[in-house]
C-alpha cells in the first residue's frame, strides 16, 4: 500500500519504504545493528520492529544510491536507533520522521563538479 520515489539530477539517488515486520528478533538485530542492537532490545516488539524498520531503510537507501544493492551489504552500514540524518561513505542520507509513521528514507550521493 506503500510507493516512494526519489529524483535526483546529475547524482545517485536511493530511497526505501519499509513496512514494520511482526517481529525482529535478537539475532536480525545484532546482524543489522551491530552494536547498537543493545539500544532496541528492550523496546516492546512493536516498537522495536518499527525502530528497526527506520534503520532498515537508511541502509537500503544507502546501497541504492551507491547502486550496490543488496551486494552493498547495507546490514553492514552503521545507522543510529531513531535516525533523522547522517552520512554513509560519500552519501548523505535523510530519514522522514517527522514527515510520515511509514519508515521511508532518502540517500543521495555527491553531485559531480
Amino acid at each position: 500500500g506503500f510507493v516512494a520515489a526519489a529524483v535526483a539530477l546529475d547524482r545517485p539517488v536511493g530511497v526505501d519504504v519499509q513496512r514494520p515486520p511482526d517481529a525482529v528478533g535478537d539475532r536480525l538485530l545484532r546482524r543489522c545493528l551491530g552494536p547498537r542492537a543493545a539500544d532496541l532490545a528492550d523496546l516492546p516488539a512493536a516498537h522495536r520492529a518499527t525502530e528497526f524498520a527506520w534503520v532498515w531503510t537508511v541502509q537500503e537507501s544507502c546501497v541504492k544510491a551507491e547502486g550496490t544493492g543488496l551486494a552493498g551489504r547495507p546490514w553492514a552500514i552503521s545507522v543510529p536507533v531513531r535516525p533523522r540524518r547522517g552520512r554513509w561513505r560519500d552519501v548523505t542520507w535523510v530519514s522522514l520522521r517527522d514527515h510520515t509513521d511509514m519508515p521511508v528514507s532518502c540517500a543521495f550521493g555527491e553531485a559531480p563538479c
